[in-house]
């Protein structure tokens, strides 16, 4: 079974471009868990660089972001 994951390019200015790749947390078990773990390629090697997690704005904030924009 195939799994969907993002993938892209991150800019590290003068440490160069680096492959990355946006993967889901399929191990997740408590809600402090990161929900996706951000990987880089460097060279032959993956390194986990990153960690997400999924948040809700409150409408307050919502209003405030729009403000701003």
């Amino acid at each position: 079974m195939s799994k969907k994951y993002l993938a892209g390019y991150l800019d590290f200015g003068v440490l160069g471009r680096r492959e990355a790749y946006l993967f889901k947390n399929e191990k997740k078990e408590k809600e402090n868990q990161p929900s996706f773990r951000l990987v880089i390629k460097e060279g032959d090697n993956w390194k986990e660089v990153g960690a997400f997690w999924i948040r809700e704005s409150k409408p307050k904030e919502e209003d405030e972001f729009k403000a701003l924009g």
